[in-house]
């Protein structure tokens, strides 16, 4: 009796374990140093898609409602430290309910940018990742103002998505500001409208948050669509981003491209960026391109190339893990592989 009674508990749920590593190398030229400007060649990880692992888990309790949860933790695979200081899961950890009237889940969580719109960008469509993020994250110099293309993990939130009706999909999310006194401080607000049919998928997206930066309010608009016609897929993705304080600064990033499944194991992306701002700060602009050969469905290698401009500011490639330009102008390229598991 126990074994049967095991055996239709081990049905009922489910625990996977899963990751993606990326490590390789990248050149940059024009690179600002203490003494002036000098080109890097750096072996980095996490470059085209951030190296992470992660356990998700799945307990049926009757009625087609399930218990889910997600526990995922970045790193660098390059030296082992992990990606946010002192926060072993800083991708996700969350605890929730699955079922006929959509999904609610609760924890630290990305918001439905970084879920939904890194889908219709170069830096998601190929190997591009962070070296197709630089020029949106250093939107106002200095990283003042960040535009979000690629979204941001809210502590404490409540995030809720609908089931489908046609393809029409509606989310909701309230990030908890925690702090005694006060409901505002520090509270985030996130809707989505998705819609997907047959080839093609599109999503609108508006985020909120008070104490962004410096104390200020930060809000966001967000657009992109993509259409997939064989093996070529075409995407876009629009990002109005503005903050409350001071001369409110702002930023409009512009991200399209196309990727092309030349065979099973070749593909090929490009992609271009075009940025304006206000204040007289200028515009900004960014062309990518990659090649992905396929070793198999698990691992592949990489190379991809991007030059940048800025009038304003230091160009910059690669976000996170570069450094801008002693002029307007910057180029790099990387070569890498990716396994997932």
């Amino acid at each position: 009796m126990l074994l049967v009674i095991c055996a239709n508990a081990h049905a009922q749920s489910s625990v996977t374990l899963y990751g993606m590593l990326d490590a390789g190398m990248t050149y940059t030229n024009n690179v600002t140093t203490s003494s002036g400007h000098s080109s890097s060649l750096q072996l980095s990880s996490g470059s085209s898609v951030g190296d992470h692992w992660g356990i998700t888990g799945r307990e049926d309790i009757g009625g087609g409602v399930a218990v889910i949860f997600k526990l995922e933790s970045g790193f660098w695979l390059a030296n082992g430290a992990m990606a946010v200081n002192d926060t072993l899961f800083s991708r996700e950890a969350t605890v929730g309910f699955d079922g006929p009237a959509g999904t609610v889940k609760i924890g630290r969580q990305y918001d439905f940018i970084g879920d939904s719109f890194w889908s219709y960008s170069i830096a998601g469509n190929s190997a591009a990742g962070l070296m197709a993020w630089g020029l949106p994250t250093y939107a106002a110099g200095g990283y003042s103002l960040d535009n979000r293309m690629w979204g941001v993990t809210v502590n404490n939130a409540v995030k809720y998505v609908s089931p489908s009706l046609d393809g029409l999909r509606i989310g909701g999310m309230y990030g908890f500001g925690n702090v005694a006194g006060s409901m505002g401080t520090s509270q985030s607000v996130n809707v989505l409208l998705d819609y997907g049919a047959g080839n093609f998928h599109g999503s609108i997206s508006y985020f909120s948050e008070h104490n962004a930066s410096g104390g200020s309010n930060l809000m966001e608009y967000a657009g992109g669509a993509s259409y997939v016609l064989g093996d070529v897929k075409v995407f876009g993705v629009v990002t109005y981003v503005q903050l409350s304080s001071g001369d409110k600064p702002r930023a409009i990033t512009y991200d399209g491209g196309m990727s092309y499944n030349i065979s099973p194991s070749l593909a090929v992306g490009t992609g271009i960026q075009f940025q304006t701002r206000n204040n007289g700060i200028g515009s900004a602009n960014q062309m990518t391109a990659s090649v992905d050969y396929f070793l198999s469905k698990s691992t592949d290698l990489y190379i991809v190339a991007a030059v940048a401009h800025d009038s304003a500011y230091g160009a910059e490639i690669q976000a996170v893990q570069s450094a801008p330009a002693s002029t307007t102008l910057q180029t790099a390229a990387r070569i890498g592989i990716r396994h997932a598991f």
